[in-house]
């Protein structure tokens, strides 16, 4: 039996939890924003992009960790602070050091993308062996991680594809984190499984 597999993901965010008349609100938001408009200019290829990419986390952390007690209910907050992280680690930034002011934004393509391996061998740096698995990853605004190790920040509202090869089709769509903010979210996934057979086993007759 052959079929299609069709599956939807819905990514609510939780805003608040308690009462939260009684406290300010949590502005895990307005820290991911700056983040953005601080490193959607920025391109991996070129020489310095670490350091600015890494003052740019270390305002984010900052941000976040003001904003630990009002969000401490938000997962939003947690998934962010895992992302920085992760990313911290990824680029090896310092936890102490200078940081980025937030920036007007910066006008620039919709998708801007370029390879981590492609930009270590043009800098004269040595060739990684590829891994033995492979990994894909979304987050943020959003930041992609893809199969092939490439690296792409896509600031896009709507539904966008991202992955769609002989195996399977993945779309996702976005909208924006705040209302007039080109800063945006995912909040819904689709995946579909193409040419996915289906077999019943069954035990036989002793």
């Amino acid at each position: 039996l052959e079929e299609k597999g069709l599956l939807d993901f819905s990514l609510p965010s939780v805003l608040c939890l308690g009462d939260c008349q009684l406290q300010t609100p949590c502005r895990i938001q307005k820290c991911t924003a700056d983040f953005v408009s601080l490193t959607s200019h920025l391109n991996s290829g070129l020489e310095g992009f670490d350091l600015e990419f890494c003052k740019a986390l270390r305002a984010y952390s900052a941000c976040t960790y003001r904003n630990s007690k009002v969000c401490r209910g938000n997962l939003v907050y947690h998934s962010a602070v895992l992302g920085i992280s992760d990313l911290m680690s990824q680029r090896n930034c310092s936890k102490d050091g200078p940081t980025s002011s937030t920036n007007p934004e910066v006008t620039h393509d919709p998708c801007n993308y370029s390879s981590h391996t492609e930009a270590r061998e043009h800098q004269g740096g040595d060739k990684t062996t590829p891994p033995t698995y492979l990994f894909c990853g979304l987050f943020g605004d959003p930041h992609l991680r893809t199969f092939k190790d490439h690296f792409q920040t896509c600031k896009v509202e709507g539904a966008w594809p991202l992955i769609d090869n002989n195996y399977l089709s993945v779309q996702v769509t976005n909208v924006p984190v705040v209302p007039g903010s080109s800063a945006t979210a995912t909040n819904k996934v689709w995946i579909v499984l193409k040419h996915w057979l289906v077999y019943q086993s069954k035990r036989p007759r002793q």
